[in-house]
């Protein structure tokens, strides 16, 4: 007799920490291997979140009300002692992670291009906003956790001096069952939810970003390791929890929270899985039972604080030093920390841009944050489970009396971390210094651009004869003169191949080419150029000139084309100097060099003291033309100057072109301009054309294909 089949259902996993693991591996394998079909998990996705996001605040507001208030006051001052104790080793621990790694980067080069969170300030970090909000239901419907969780637990305090709390305790103890039922019924899902998001996650991979920034991502995945070991190390070597019992706990909620980035959701799953492990293991004969009761206000409140995963990420910000060849010494790591860590809880990208500004850093390298963002949530979130976790296992121990110090264990988990970090650390020292030699190629990215639409190389304007300067001038003798600004980059340049390149050369290409001319151009310094312009020796001066009340004076303008914001050029060395101006007054003057003798009023040197030191600061700022401003970035141009005023758009592609210096934007977008083409004579019918045919190729959008192609570096 044939034996018969087993039921499928046979080989789907019992327990839903199991379930989720199978799931989160059938997700990486679509992702990767069907990568296509993700987007039609998108509603699955979208539905398992928004299902886990309405049941988790009731679910913990619940469980921290009844828990805080049916705790007995010594219990509850008993895990408070302990709960401090466990997150100050835990923030400690990080901390340390934090100031080591940085060791383990070799020197490195580089810059980047012109992005618009230049601009971007960083809102100040209020932390009483973020634990009192104006009402507790904004502070629900903005998902503020942190002030729910403290407004619930002050209610469960408040509710022990009640003497009828028991009253209110009762009713409260039903709507807690309930609402386990309820997360009972979306744990269901959750294995599915995983498979979806792991899916769409794996297919949205950016590849090539992960390798260009591999010393963040390997040194992060090196402090994963090295803090997963102290995590598990700390509990087995202090609790008789087996590895076994610790694995259940974690793996469903691991997983859900590696798959979502999102630990808020996984947080009941959590608290449900420890009740279930910690009970037997540790308190066997239920001397405390009530003790089980308050892991979802423990977990909860060591949410609300800074987590171990926000203290491990915060080595973002020496690593952001590194990369701009500004490396923080150890002790201003520490430093750093202690403002820091409490400014956490205001979440990733606000304390991140807090402390890039106050350690001098461009805030332009926040761009880091958002490219490693999907892989940088997760190392936080599971990181801070594990850490929940920690809080939540020697807490409990200790109120039931479970703790049991194994020395040998303990200098074993000791002993291996410093092996992990020390081995893994210099190999990966070892790796990146290899792979990154060579590897700055924006520079090359830069200056093998070509033009975008592919028009041929303009012809040399040879003749600089004096000539009539009109529309219909320009239309008999068939050409039109350009005169091209030679320090205009990335306006106009040479590139690799010699060509004359950049926004403006493919604009005024396709200016001649409406009027039906032949284009001529020669290059020049910009005082030559306007020299030109007066004696009609060019028809046009072009190569990012800015707009200005004298220079409208002297030469007809063309109406903006383009807007552009004040910003400087810094030596790297230098970059703390000049944004920590109002915190540490400089006892000489600011040198900064320009290029364009319009930007040296007073006017407009009253407007960058007030923006750099404040309305009421001290500063003696001396403006000094430059003929170019290539001088700037020689040796001696260096030592000398503290920053070029220049535009932010252009000043990027030179600090591109010359990477031990850094573009910073410390008026942000408010110090704005226009740039303009200056043109010869006074003919009314040629400036009218050039002015309609310019808005016209900026209603066509052209004038921002030009901007990507240029100076955002699109592509």
């Amino acid at each position: 007799m044939r034996p018969r089949m087993r039921p499928l259902r046979f080989w789907w996993p019992r327990s839903i920490g199991n379930q989720c693991l199978l799931m989160l591996a059938l997700g990486l394998a679509t992702g990767l291997l069907w990568p296509a079909s993700t987007p039609l998990l998108r509603p699955l996705a979208q539905v398992f979140l928004q299902a886990s996001q309405i049941v988790v605040m009731p679910f913990l507001i619940c469980e921290l009300v009844v828990g805080f208030g049916s705790l007995q006051t010594e219990m509850l001052r008993s895990f408070a002692r302990s709960g401090l104790v466990v997150l100050a080793g835990l923030w400690m621990a990080a901390g340390l992670v934090v100031i080591a790694l940085p060791q383990f980067l070799p020197p490195l080069v580089t810059s980047q291009f012109f992005h618009a969170g230049l601009f971007e300030r960083p809102a100040p970090v209020d932390l009483l906003k973020v634990y009192l909000p104006d009402n507790i239901f904004s502070g629900l419907a903005a998902d503020n956790f942190s002030a729910v969780v403290l407004f619930s637990a002050v209610l469960g305090v408040l509710l022990q001096g009640l003497d009828e709390r028991r009253r209110l305790l009762e009713p409260l103890q039903v709507i807690r069952q309930l609402l386990a039922r309820l997360n009972k019924l979306v744990a269901r899902i959750i294995p599915y939810g995983i498979f979806a998001l792991t899916a769409l996650n794996v297919a949205q991979l950016d590849w090539a970003q992960l390798l260009r920034i591999q010393g963040f991502f390997q040194l992060s995945l090196l402090a994963f390791l090295l803090l997963t070991l102290l995590c598990a190390g700390a509990v087995l070597a202090l609790t008789p929890l087996t590895p076994n019992a610790l694995w259940r706990g974690v793996r469903g909620p691991l997983a859900l929270t590696a798959s979502s980035a999102n630990l808020l959701i996984a947080l009941p799953l959590l608290v449900t899985n420890l009740r279930q492990e910690l009970l037997p293991a540790l308190d066997p004969e239920q001397r405390r039972p009530e003790a089980a009761d308050e892991l979802a206000p423990l977990v909860s409140l060591g949410f609300a604080l800074p987590t171990l995963g926000q203290v491990a990420a915060l080595w973002f910000i020496p690593f952001a030093g590194w990369y701009v060849d500004q490396p923080l010494r150890p002790a201003q790591t520490a430093q750093m920390l202690l403002t820091a860590i409490p400014a956490s809880v205001a979440g990733l990208k606000a304390v991140m841009r807090q402390e890039l500004q106050a350690r001098g850093l461009p805030l332009d390298l926040l761009q880091l944050v958002y490219l490693n963002g999907e892989w940088l949530y997760r190392f936080e979130k599971v990181l801070a489970l594990e850490g929940l976790v920690v809080l939540a296992v020697l807490v409990y121990a200790r109120a039931v009396g479970a703790l049991r110090l194994q020395p040998l264990r303990l200098l074993g988990t000791l002993l291996a971390a410093l092996l992990l970090l020390g081995g893994l650390g210099t190999a990966a020292r070892a790796h990146l210094a290899k792979a990154l030699e060579g590897t700055y190629r924006n520079d090359q990215k830069l200056l093998a651009l070509r033009s975008l639409g592919g028009r041929p190389q303009p012809a040399p304007l040879r003749q600089l004869s004096p000539a009539p300067v009109s529309l219909a001038a320009i239309l008999q003798r068939g050409v039109l003169r350009v005169g091209v600004r030679s320090d205009g980059l990335p306006w106009a340049y040479r590139n690799s191949r010699g060509e004359l390149v950049g926004y403006d050369l493919d604009l005024v290409d396709g200016l001649a080419r409406s009027l039906g001319v032949r284009l001529e151009v020669r290059v020049a310094g910009l005082d030559t150029l306007e020299g030109w312009l007066d004696s009609g020796r060019i028809d046009l001066a072009v190569g990012g000139i800015q707009t200005s009340p004298q220079r409208a004076v002297r030469h007809q303008l063309s109406q903006g084309y383009q807007r552009v914001h004040l910003a400087l050029v810094v030596p790297d060395a230098k970059v703390a100097l000049v944004q920590n101006l109002r915190d540490q007054p400089l006892g000489r003057p600011l040198l900064l060099a320009v290029s364009d003798p319009q930007l040296l009023s007073g006017d407009l040197r009253d407007q960058i003291r007030a923006e750099l030191v404040g309305p009421g600061g001290q500063l003696s700022l001396q403006l000094l033309p430059l003929a170019e401003k290539g001088q700037f970035f020689s040796p001696a141009g260096q030592a000398r100057f503290d920053g070029l005023l220049t535009t932010a758009e252009g000043g990027s592609t030179w600090a591109v072109l010359h990477p031990r210096t850094s573009l910073i934007a410390p008026f942000a977008d408010r110090l704005a301009s226009e740039l303009v083409w200056a043109i010869a004579g006074d003919d009314p019918a040629l400036r009218r054309y050039i002015n309609a045919w310019l808005a016209r190729e900026q209603a066509r959008g052209q004038t921002e294909a030009l901007f990507a192609h240029w100076v955002r570096i699109a592509g």
